[in-house]
């Protein structure tokens, strides 16, 4: 089924009127993931140079968290700085990791510091020492270990990034009923389909007007068969395990703006028993809100844990009504659970960057731009211009006669045609 779009809210992000930030410490790693968009060219990074583009970012995009990424950023040898420096702005730090530097120790510096959130990066894909022969699923054993971790730490959320492989869309399940049983711990979990830059005989890609070889990229690829899932069909997958599940708000593509490319759900739950989710109405009120009062879009709420006075909202989301019925039975069942505390946690679906004809498909509202050069460039496109000088542009390879070309168009109602973008041929 598809998602009903004319139900949802549409976030209201803009290039410079944006929750997020983004910065890179470092482009050093201890791992190799399959489509990590990121070569190693220049090692570590200076503080100063850091302290000044996050005052640049901030200014520039009006954000309201900072995500402090790599490489590994816990290589970096001065991250408690950053995320320091960060905190001093008035900004919520977050960092992207694989967990795989993070102690205790280090963890209880970085609370002190002022980290907001960890965002660990664990999937089957990354082929981690140790869990190279463990399927999706068995990950969450390593994702618990996570999340006890920072359930220490106090003030401090837990976020994870999970890539999502054709062959790994049916473990799904299995990570959100994890997610669910763990809701008084992980506020935010990023489901991303797998991209790649798709290397066909018949496109070729052009930097400012120039083709250049787009294998020189490490996330090119001439398997189209891996790069096709859609954050529809993760939607189908989760919505065919439990019909409740239903999204709140997206944020569309650009150069094919019928597609999702953030579809995002927040659930609402305690401990071990799942309620219901936010509706479209609460996620527009808290966007709203939150810039009348703060001038800054939201992110994510410093407390997830939002108590009984989330049931307000029932008033104007019938979804939230729902949700609050639920708790009244469940109250009813067990009085104990009035006083038990009620959560809030994000379910993000994520189409990453794909090539169409002429241009790239990326997320219209972009809440990880970052500098380069002094110019504000989403981040998934640093490496084109750091290797190429600018964004690859890709464009069809036209023999005498062709009248059309082997990419995805949308028709006159917005509704996507059949699927001829590089990132599906290989599915035919």
């Amino acid at each position: 089924m598809s998602v009903p779009r004319e139900a949802l809210y549409r976030l209201p992000w803009s290039k410079t009127d944006n929750p997020g930030g983004w910065i890179e410490v470092t482009d050093a790693c201890d791992l190799h993931c399959p489509g990590c968009y990121r070569h190693r060219l220049s090692g570590h990074r200076r503080l100063d140079d850091l302290e000044d583009e996050i005052l640049t970012v901030r200014r520039l995009t009006n954000c309201d968290r900072i995500a402090i990424a790599g490489g590994e950023p816990l290589l970096y040898p001065q991250i408690v700085e950053v995320v320091e420096f960060i905190a001093r702005q008035g900004i919520k730090p977050v960092l992207l990791t694989n967990g795989v530097r993070l102690t205790r120790e280090l963890a209880h510096e970085l609370q002190k510091a002022g980290l907001a959130k960890f965002h660990f990066h664990v999937d089957s894909g990354m082929q981690r020492p140790g869990w190279a022969d463990k399927n999706e699923a068995e990950h969450n054993e390593l994702r618990q270990c996570f999340a006890d971790l920072v359930g220490e730490l106090k003030g401090v959320q837990c976020g994870f990034n999970v890539t999502i492989f054709e062959s790994t869309v049916r473990f799904l399940p299995d990570i959100i009923e994890w997610c669910r049983n763990n809701i008084h711990k992980v506020q935010h979990v990023s489901l991303i389909a797998f991209r790649a830059i798709p290397l066909l005989p018949s496109v070729e890609y052009r930097v400012n007007g120039v083709s250049v070889d787009a294998s020189r990229l490490q996330h090119s690829t001439d398997d189209t068969n891996r790069i096709g899932l859609t954050t529809n069909e993760m939607y189908e997958v989760l919505h065919e395990y439990d019909p409740r599940y239903g999204p709140a708000a997206y944020l569309p593509g650009t150069s094919a703006p019928h597609t999702f490319k953030f579809l995002v759900t927040v659930q609402v739950g305690l401990a071990g028993e799942m309620l219901g989710c936010l509706g479209p109405r609460t996620m527009e009120f808290v966007q709203a809100f939150h810039h009348l009062f703060t001038g800054r879009y939201c992110s994510f709420l410093r407390q997830a844990k939002v108590g009984r006075k989330l049931f307000l909202m029932a008033l104007v989301d019938g979804n939230v009504r729902q949700a609050a019925a639920r708790f009244v039975r469940s109250v009813f069942k067990n009085p104990r659970r009035l006083f038990a505390g009620i959560y809030v946690q994000s379910i993000s679906l994520q189409q990453p960057n794909e090539m169409l004809e002429g241009e790239t498909n990326l997320c219209d509202g972009c809440l990880n731009m970052m500098l380069h050069e002094n110019k504000l460039i989403p981040s998934c496109r640093l490496d084109e211009y750091r290797i190429f000088g600018g964004p690859l542009v890709p464009a069809v390879r036209r023999t005498i006669g062709e009248a059309t070309s082997n990419f995805r168009e949308a028709d006159e109602d917005g509704k996507a045609a059949p699927d001829h973008s590089p990132s599906a041929a290989g599915r035919r």
